[in-house]
């Protein structure tokens, strides 16, 4: 199934101010002890040029220059120089077209070294393989707790001019320094990349509970069919890494395929059940599918891809438009490599629950997996299902986490 089709974004004025895609191992973890706490960079990426330049630390006075480019299908690297020390970078995410989106990194086998866009925020937290390794002001650190021949996964995330950032990055630290080292280095990860055949872009908006009621306070000026008398049967279940089998209130897969350029989409909603309070089924819809979308914003080259997803689902049994309009409200934007790097930002509803994963396919079913916004609603008054209804809540920002 290929859908291309053109859907202009959630519009916020019309509906509740929504908040930006959210992190949550970034509560998993605290920052890394003092002995291990990153430290300045040396190797930064200059943003705006998409290229390396020195930091304060740099290892001498002359700025890191190219030993060598690999230009490969898949990834695009570099062995970099600042004095006598040599680095492998990976620079597929810094050949973006669009400055958010350049992230990098550069290690040798004893540090790396993280750049990313100085967006502006006043803080951007800095997660490795799911733990909080540091808080910081700049837009760039070393992290020195890795090991030679280990394959780090870091998120940088921070909120900005009312927005979340969040850059995943897939690190391949060498094994040693020497040119024969590195240049192996370099190939690796372009091998890596080359494995994966499709990236499948999964998000799910759904009702933790088991059954959920109106609040009367709501169901008075709702305007919705079935109000406080009644309750809807939930998915009862909590967030789930699985491909497919989950029940869900609405969700869209995109399927962006690296060796050619087509892409699919796949929306979906799942049946609104109600219940009388004694039990009884009394009535049951789908809501519409026709303003969920995907789609690619760039062209294909093999190595990264744009794409933009979106959910409109209206509660089938409440009013399609206005103030009372009640629903699911999702877009979000992304930056998704080959690799498994990434950039995302975007906006949902604070409700219901969402969880957003990439799946990274090499062959057939074998795939990779890894959690990008898992969003749990609140069940304080205010800003639980209240957040379904048109201007019901106050935005709040948040970012996110991931990489295969």
């Amino acid at each position: 199934m290929n859908i291309n089709r053109t859907v202009g974004r959630w519009c916020a004025a019309a509906a509740l101010p929504v908040a930006l895609l959210a992190t949550t191992v970034a509560n998993n973890g605290s920052a890394a002890a003092a002995s291990s706490a990153p430290k300045e960079a040396a190797f930064v990426l200059d943003a705006a040029t998409g290229t390396f330049t020195t930091g304060k630390a740099a290892l001498s006075s002359s700025a890191p220059h190219t030993v060598k480019t690999y230009t490969g299908q898949a990834t695009d690297s570099q062995i970099l120089a600042a004095g006598s020390q040599h680095v492998i970078a990976d620079v597929t995410l810094a050949h973006s077209p669009d400055q958010a989106e350049r992230a990098a990194w550069a290690a040798s086998p004893t540090f790396v070294d993280l750049s990313w866009p100085d967006l502006g925020a006043k803080t951007y937290t800095v997660i490795r393989d799911g733990k909080v390794i540091a808080r910081t002001s700049g837009h760039s650190l070393r992290d020195t707790a890795i090991t030679p021949g280990s394959e780090p996964s870091y998120q940088i995330s921070g909120a900005a001019k009312g927005l979340g950032h969040t850059w995943g990055l897939n690190v391949t630290v060498p094994a040693g320094d020497t040119p024969t080292a590195l240049a192996q280095t370099a190939r690796k990860v372009e091998a890596k990349a080359r494995k994966y055949t499709k990236t499948v872009v999964t998000w799910r908006s759904f009702i933790r509970q088991r059954w959920v009621t109106v609040p009367s306070y709501i169901s008075k000026v709702a305007g919705c069919k079935y109000g406080s008398a009644y309750k809807y049967k939930g998915d009862g279940r909590g967030f789930s890494k699985a491909v497919s089998g989950t029940s869900f209130r609405a969700g869209v897969r995109g399927i962006v395929y690296w060796t050619k350029s087509s892409y699919d989409l796949f929306p979906e909603t799942g049946w609104t059940k109600v219940y009388n309070k004694k039990g009884k089924l009394i009535d049951k819809r789908k809501a519409s599918t026709k303003k969920i979308d995907f789609r690619t914003k760039t062209r294909f080259d093999g190595k990264t891809r744009a794409v933009h997803g979106q959910i409109e689902a209206t509660d089938p049994f409440c009013p399609k438009s206005g103030i009372r309009r009640a629903g699911i409200g999702v877009y979000y934007d992304a930056r998704l490599a080959r690799n498994g790097d990434f950039y995302v930002s975007g906006k949902a509803r604070p409700a219901p629950d969402h969880e957003m994963y990439l799946f990274g396919y090499t062959s057939g079913n074998k795939h990779s997996a890894k959690t990008v916004y898992q969003h749990k609603m609140s069940t304080k008054k205010f800003s639980g299902l209240e957040c379904l209804f048109a201007r019901a809540c106050e935005p709040s920002t948040i970012s996110n986490n991931g990489g295969y």
